[in-house]
């Protein structure tokens, strides 16, 4: 019975609901931008403290989905495969709290002109952890049809929109760090070492998010 159960247990429930908890944590960042951009830094360092809750959940989902996978040969996907799409997952938690937490370090400022710029990079990173997630759901229906025909190919279609919503998201990315360069006279070396860290961490956020799709869409190549 208990080999039976193994072959029906999927490894994919646990990942969803991994990447339910880092959405939740991903969608902060644009509150937490938005709190900087206000100067108000109550509402900022509440937000800061919410990231840090919900990554250490998602950690928490992490361990116990690590101690409990099986090491046998009946997944449906390898063991390796299943531990690379969460080591994603769990990055791009990390990447949404130290963004966070580079915020915290230094009472920062947003020059004007740089202010729709970042909050459409934060949106465009967004949408790449949105469309990543509906890539994660569609893991049990790949199952259900083998990982092929045309559940596979739109799988794979909804990977190369993800591809694509990155590379936008990249363009947006060197726009902030150009506009950042080109002011760099606003701010101290400090704040513009911190700054560029903040939008780096920021893309990383969404670069994460793409490798993450990318792995899934190696194990479809097999």
């Amino acid at each position: 019975m208990r080999i039976f159960d193994l072959f029906r247990r999927s490894p994919f429930q646990p990942l969803q609901e991994m990447m339910e908890k880092v959405k939740e944590c991903a969608h902060q960042a644009r509150p937490l931008y938005e709190a900087l951009m206000k100067e108000d830094r109550e509402n900022l360092h509440e937000i800061v403290n919410r990231i840090s809750h919900l990554e250490l959940e998602a950690d928490e989902i992490k361990n116990r989905i690590r101690s409990t996978l099986p090491k046998g040969i009946l997944m449906p996907v390898a063991r390796g495969d299943i531990l690379e799409i969460l080591a994603n997952e769990d990055a791009i938690a990390d990447a949404t709290e130290d963004v966070a937490v580079l915020m915290t370090l230094k009472d920062l400022k947003v020059a004007p002109q740089l202010k729709e710029c970042l909050m459409d990079l934060v949106d465009k990173v967004i949408r790449v952890v949105d469309m990543a997630a509906k890539v994660i759901d569609e893991l049990d229906a790949l199952v259900e049809a083998s990982f092929g025909g045309t559940e596979a190919q739109r799988v794979v279609s909804m990977i190369d929109e993800v591809c694509d919503m990155e590379h936008h998201a990249d363009e947006v990315q060197r726009k902030v760090t150009k506009g950042l360069l080109n002011h760099e006279e606003v701010y101290t070396p400090g704040e513009l070492w911190l700054w560029l860290k903040i939008v780096a961490k920021t893309g990383d956020i969404a670069n994460y998010a793409e490798r993450m799709c990318n792995r899934i869409r190696l194990f479809l190549s097999k």
